[in-house]
Protein backbone atom coordinates (compact mmCIF):
# COMPACT_ATOMS: atom_id res chain seq x y z
CA UNK A 1 0.00 0.00 0.00
CA UNK A 2 2.84 2.39 0.77
CA UNK A 3 4.65 1.77 -2.28
CA UNK A 4 1.46 2.36 -4.07
CA UNK A 5 1.57 6.38 -2.50
CA UNK A 6 4.76 6.54 -3.06
CA UNK A 7 4.76 5.84 -6.91
CA UNK A 8 1.73 7.95 -7.10
CA UNK A 9 3.30 10.96 -5.26
CA UNK A 10 5.72 10.52 -7.62
CA UNK A 11 3.95 10.58 -10.45
CA UNK A 12 2.41 14.00 -9.04
CA UNK A 13 5.76 15.41 -8.47
CA UNK A 14 6.56 14.14 -11.96
CA UNK A 15 3.53 16.01 -13.73
CA UNK A 16 3.87 19.36 -11.50
CA UNK A 17 7.13 19.29 -12.70
CA UNK A 18 6.52 19.33 -16.33
CA UNK A 19 3.30 21.70 -15.50
CA UNK A 20 5.84 23.97 -14.17
CA UNK A 21 8.49 23.53 -17.17
CA UNK A 22 5.39 24.18 -19.82
CA UNK A 23 4.44 27.71 -17.56
CA UNK A 24 7.96 28.65 -17.66
CA UNK A 25 8.70 28.31 -21.18
CA UNK A 26 5.51 30.15 -22.03
CA UNK A 27 6.42 32.97 -19.72
CA UNK A 28 9.94 32.93 -21.21
CA UNK A 29 8.47 33.04 -24.59
CA UNK A 30 6.29 36.07 -23.83
CA UNK A 31 8.99 37.73 -22.61
CA UNK A 32 11.25 36.95 -25.25
CA UNK A 33 8.39 38.70 -27.87
CA UNK A 34 7.96 41.60 -25.43
CA UNK A 35 11.82 42.34 -25.26
CA UNK A 36 12.10 41.98 -29.78
CA UNK A 37 8.89 44.21 -29.77
CA UNK A 38 10.07 47.20 -27.32
CA UNK A 39 13.59 46.71 -29.16
CA UNK A 40 12.30 47.49 -32.28
CA UNK A 41 10.71 50.68 -30.98
CA UNK A 42 12.15 53.52 -32.35
CA UNK A 43 13.31 56.19 -30.17
CA UNK A 44 11.13 59.04 -29.00
CA UNK A 45 12.45 62.29 -30.95
CA UNK A 46 12.10 64.18 -28.07
CA UNK A 47 14.12 61.97 -25.95
CA UNK A 48 16.68 62.22 -28.84
CA UNK A 49 17.21 65.73 -28.38
CA UNK A 50 17.15 65.33 -24.54
CA UNK A 51 20.24 63.17 -24.94
CA UNK A 52 22.00 65.37 -27.30
CA UNK A 53 21.86 68.55 -24.97
CA UNK A 54 23.15 66.70 -22.34
CA UNK A 55 25.61 65.22 -24.43
CA UNK A 56 26.17 69.20 -25.40
CA UNK A 57 26.25 70.36 -21.80
CA UNK A 58 28.52 67.53 -20.64
CA UNK A 59 31.11 68.86 -23.50
CA UNK A 60 30.55 72.49 -22.05
CA UNK A 61 31.21 71.38 -18.80
CA UNK A 62 34.21 69.50 -19.32
CA UNK A 63 32.50 66.02 -18.14
CA UNK A 64 31.84 64.12 -21.60
CA UNK A 65 33.63 60.63 -22.69
CA UNK A 66 37.35 61.06 -22.28
CA UNK A 67 36.91 64.92 -20.48
CA UNK A 68 38.42 65.68 -16.92
CA UNK A 69 36.12 66.00 -13.74
CA UNK A 70 35.97 68.98 -11.94
CA UNK A 71 35.53 67.09 -8.94
CA UNK A 72 38.98 65.31 -8.79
Amino acid sequence: MVENSNRQDQADTAEDVKAASGAFTNISAKLRQFYNAVQEEQIPDRFVELLERLEQAEKNAGLGLGGKDHAS
